[in-house]
């Protein structure tokens, strides 16, 4: 009886470090996803800011370029810059990976007419690097 007993501790034991290995390497690559996507969106918040609208869709993901053409993803940036003014003080305010293995961080940034959210999406190419694959910004007019 004890050897049976003692065969099940045994097994719960390989069972937790299993989970725990697992576990640790899961953090491990989450933290290196986080690192990569808040290097990835600070590059991608400098072009904004340089105003490298082009540069920005090119280096994107292909599933980003088939929303629009180059020009009309350009045009559009271009008329929201002239409408509302550069955004300033980017403050990170969330981190989600997502299920489908991208990863979608958020920004509070502001200037003096309005206070945005700006949501980056990105996903690793096949090189591995973070590669914008979605943007979408919310602007409230400043009260």
């Amino acid at each position: 009886m004890n050897y049976v007993r003692l065969r099940a501790v045994f097994f719960l034991f390989l069972l937790s470090v299993a989970f725990i290995g697992c576990r640790a390497n899961q953090d491990k690559q989450s933290g290196a996803n986080k690192t990569d996507t808040s290097a990835a969106a600070q590059h991608v918040l400098s072009q904004f800011a340089a105003g490298e609208f082009s540069q920005i869709y090119k280096e994107s993901a292909p599933g980003f370029k088939e929303a629009g053409s180059e020009a009309d993803f350009v045009a559009q940036f271009q008329q929201v810059r002239k409408k509302t003014g550069e955004l300033k003080n980017p403050k990170e305010t969330s981190f989600e990976p997502r299920p489908d293995n991208m990863y979608v961080i958020t920004y509070r940034m502001e200037n003096e007419h309005v206070v945005a959210d700006v949501h980056l999406t990105f996903v690793r190419s096949a090189d591995g690097k973070m590669v914008l694959a979605g943007l979408h910004e919310h602007d409230e007019p400043r009260k």
